[in-house]
């Protein structure tokens, strides 16, 4: 992927080599900094790009910054507007992934609540085809974080570290991701994605009670197959052993978008490809995004215009 070369920092637009804060502000220091990646994808019939949910994103955002107590957090409007000029300004018109953060600036203690900054800056690269994605996973040694420690419910850099520690350890042991449990033993998420299982047809995901975030993209997904595919969704606890017996296993978010799981813990996922079910939600996530699903063109958003 290729960094964006102008970045919104503060009060306007740098060029990504002026982009700099102090190493001694609190969100170096204490990891205080809410994020959201928003993903946009091009709509080459119309020579134009598509933000894909982009109003629930910043109103996720919005409910990070309250729990994080930020004082005088920026408004949903000024962030859309962060969010189009930043894209406008790099005349991107191919698929974008968008990093937009409010932090901590100055040189305050832990509980410090402004004065607040935000960065926006993009990775432009393609969106991987679905044969490219299949990844082997490891059920982690390490716990999710949860609603009474670092509630993963907000979307702050500092919980991040507990995925790191995961994925380091399934990367060392030699898989792609690592799968987290809850305190209670249950199936969580994984380092940065939230998961489905298939089995008999039937899909199942954990509730957003199990240490999960509570995902756009999987939210997206549970309406999707259910209203375009017709498929049963089913929000329940899913137990370690039920990924090793589900016929069908995958990731979703922002980034990862669709990501099969054709492997946990050295047993191969149903016949170790991506399955049926998972290639139809792709095929349907795919044609939403880029804007060609009539009922759902209420979830993208033009960049350029000239899209409508």
């Amino acid at each position: 992927m290729n960094q964006s070369s102008v970045i919104w920092l503060g009060d306007g637009l740098v060029a990504a080599s002026d982009a700099k804060i102090s190493v001694l502000s609190p969100t170096v220091k204490y990891g205080i900094n809410v994020f959201e990646g928003l993903r946009c994808y091009a709509d080459p019939d119309r020579r134009d790009l598509r933000i894909f949910r982009m109003e629930e994103h910043l109103l996720r955002l919005q409910e990070s910054m309250r729990m994080m107590r930020y004082e005088e957090p920026p408004s949903v409007d000024r962030l859309r507007g962060i969010v189009l000029d930043t894209l406008r300004a790099n005349d991107v018109r191919v698929d974008t992934h968008v990093r937009l953060s409010v932090y901590v600036l100055g040189e305050g203690t832990m509980d410090a609540r402004g004065p607040l900054s935000v960065m926006c800056a993009l990775h432009v690269g393609p969106s991987k085809p679905i044969a490219e994605r299949s990844v082997r996973a490891q059920v982690s040694s390490w716990r999710r974080i949860d609603d009474q420690a670092l509630p993963p419910r907000i979307k702050n850099a500092a919980n991040y570290s507990n995925g790191r520690l995961a994925l380091m350890q399934a990367r060392d042991d030699g898989y792609d991701e690592a799968i987290f449990l809850t305190r209670e033993g249950h199936v969580s998420e994984a380092a940065a994605a939230c998961l489905f299982i298939v089995k008999n047809g039937t899909i199942v995901t954990p509730p957003v009670t199990a240490s999960i975030l509570e995902s756009i993209t999987r939210g997206s997904l549970i309406d999707l197959c259910r209203r375009e595919l017709g498929r049963e969704v089913v929000e329940r606890d899913i137990d370690r052993t039920e990924l090793y017996t589900a016929d069908e296993v995958f990731l979703c978010g922002s980034a990862y978008e669709v990501t099969p799981v054709v492997g946990i813990d050295r047993l191969t996922i149903g016949d170790g490809a991506a399955g049926p079910v998972t290639l139809s939600a792709w095929d349907v996530y795919l044609e939403t995004v880029r804007g060609r699903n009539p009922a759902r063109a209420q979830w993208t958003s033009a960049v350029h215009g000239s899209a409508g």
